[in-house]
């Protein structure tokens, strides 16, 4: 093994301007890292916060559309149920009718159907 003085750092207590130098290279090149770090982010957040808002608008649009889909189809249901209970109703009269012809013997006149 060599003992090199030269491999081994020297440390002085003297602070001059090439060290302040470089302090200050050090501080700048760490804050400059750290501001372009967060601008970046900054705008990353920006843009997955606008696609998100317009993915949300999206859901409610579809939301609104199946909403409304939906009450029209309970509209029309009901519409449905209310046209068969009269038609129901209609025929329940037309057999009540014909029960009563035949109870009393008559034969249904071509008036009546």
């Amino acid at each position: 093994m060599i003992d090199d003085k030269r491999l081994w750092p020297r440390f002085s207590p003297e602070i001059n301007f090439g060290h302040l130098l470089q302090a200050a290279v050090i501080l700048v090149t760490i804050g400059g890292g750290a501001l372009t770090s967060y601008l970046s982010l900054r705008s990353d957040i920006q843009q997955v916060r606008s696609d998100l808002t317009v993915k949300v608008s999206e859901h409610e649009v579809r939301l609104a559309t199946m909403e409304h889909a939906s009450e029209d189809q309970r509209k029309e249901v009901r519409e449905f149920q209310g046209e068969m209970r009269s038609a129901i109703s209609h025929v329940t009269d037309i057999l009540n009718d014909v029960r009563i012809q035949l109870g009393r013997g008559l034969h249904p006149t071509a008036n009546e159907k």
